[in-house]
């Protein structure tokens, strides 16, 4: 059997993929067809940033194990497996546009020579995929005996190294375990828990994943409402919740809500999914409701705290979907300012990678060199990516800077204490408003956060 790897697809999964391949030893070639990003990568100019990911990039190029090509037939003459990490972008509908993967599989075949390759589905796909892939490639190799596997991916973005490194499990899925454990011995450096199942069951695995970790943060969100309505402060309630092993930490920070390239995609192409199939999804479809409103009630609570906001100056730190990224896809962050600026707010905003992307979709704010900068002048702080230099600022300086001291932390994440303490009222999600004018745990400021929801819940109308 051949015994390089092609990873089809030089996006974001393929990216990783092939690098850490390479960096377990592998030969590897990751094939992208469009010629400027092939032409970017050849010259180790990656799109993405990582956090270590160049490295190992440019030690895999150095070493020779690992290849940027755009010919299938060159990949294809030495693979023996064929990973497809192509982009799986979601409909209008909620559906999943797969045409990347049929076009990708269709290629393959027709520069595949002698033994057919084990294809490695590891692009988030609908469950029957892996079947989908077996009957294109038949019709055009129809005497062969094809062997497809699905091998989810489980990466975080600003951790997907680590993660795919070391990850939590490894799950293979295929119709024969002879298959799976060839595709489980590419990963057997990393000495991981693998579990083995049918291609069906990983992609639902996959899907299942994600949407639970949307309902996660969207249940920590809802309680949070809860918390601000009682006088509770909703991150002692989730590090308690946190510290029971049954539910766990992770993914249950109240805050703006979740975003970026996977999560919506995936809960709503499951969503989809169970729709064509006549099953409801209650619970999955409130996750996405109150995801949406968490944007919609920050800005209404800054409406309620300043009133009118039509001509107000908001500085926004933090752009991308969250911390030590540069993806804005679905983030948060945009979305707020799309929310402000229907309030007729200027937008002064800042992030420490992803301005240039963001340039591109909102050209009218402005952007600036730092948080201080972003601050001057302006009637409201929000607190929208919780990147670590954000927890090191100076609010006395920040406070001589501000027209208005008034803080929004959309993540929790800034030290609201030391903020009062200089004179800012800050304002938390599910926790009581402190400042100046309102004392912690102030029954006075109800009237505020009431007022904002019922503003939230009539612009969803």
């Amino acid at each position: 059997m051949k015994d390089a790897i092609t990873v089809i697809g030089g996006g974001y999964v393929g990216l990783i993929t092939s690098a850490c391949f390479a960096r377990l030893g592998h030969k590897v070639f990751c094939l992208e067809i469009d010629h400027s990003r092939a032409e970017a990568l050849q010259d180790d100019r990656l799109p993405i940033k990582e956090p270590g990911l160049a490295e190992i990039w440019e030690r895999g190029r150095a070493s020779g194990l690992l290849k940027v090509t755009r010919s299938y037939r060159e990949a294809m003459k030495q693979s023996g497996f064929v990973f497809l990490a192509v982009g799986t972008p979601a409909k209008a509908n909620g559906s999943v546009d797969l045409r990347q993967v049929i076009s990708a599989v269709r290629s393959a075949a027709t520069n595949a020579n002698g033994e057919s390759p084990v294809i490695v589905l590891k692009s988030t796909v609908p469950p029957g995929t892996a079947e989908l892939v077996a009957d294109i490639w038949s019709e055009y190799r129809p005497d062969d005996d094809l062997r497809v596997v699905s091998n989810p991916e489980f990466l975080r973005e600003g951790q997907a190294v680590f993660d795919f490194m070391r990850p939590a499990r490894i799950v293979i899925g295929a119709d024969e375990r002879e298959t799976a454990e060839l595709v489980g011995e590419l990963y057997a450096k990393l000495r991981r828990p693998v579990i083995y199942t049918s291609t069906r069951a990983a992609e639902m695995i996959k899907y299942a994943s994600n949407a639970f970790l949307c309902t996660k943060v969207s249940f920590i969100n809802e309680l949070a409402a809860l918390c601000e309505e009682i006088g509770v402060d909703v991150v002692e309630v989730s590090e308690a919740l946190g510290m029971d092993p049954r539910i766990g930490s992770s993914y249950l920070d109240a805050g703006l809500g979740w975003g970026g390239s996977c999560l919506p995609k995936d809960i709503g192409g499951l969503i989809w999914s169970a729709s064509r199939m006549g099953v409801h999804t209650p619970i999955l479809s409130a996750a996405v409701k109150i995801n949406k409103r968490q944007v919609r009630l920050a800005a209404a609570r800054l409406e309620s705290l300043i009133g009118d906001l039509n001509g107000k100056t908001i500085a926004v730190w933090g752009l991308a979907f969250k911390a030590n990224c540069d993806d804005i896809r679905e983030s948060p962050a945009l979305a707020l300012i799309r929310q402000l600026g229907d309030y007729g707010c200027k937008i002064r905003a800042y992030d420490p990678v992803a301005m240039d992307a963001a340039a591109k979709l909102f050209p009218e704010v402005e952007y600036c060199a730092g948080p201080y900068e972003t601050a001057t002048g302006a009637d409201a702080i929000v607190l929208a990516t919780a990147w670590s230099q954000f927890r090191s600022l100076d609010f006395d300086r920040l406070r001589t800077l501000v027209q208005r001291p008034l803080i929004l932390d959309g993540r929790n994440f800034l030290d609201g204490e030391a903020a009062t303490d200089a004179g800012f009222i800050y304002v938390g999600i599910g926790r009581a408003v402190t400042g100046p004018d309102f004392e912690p745990g102030n029954r006075d400021v109800l009237p505020h956060l009431r007022s904002a929801r019922r503003r939230a819940k009539t612009r969803s109308a």
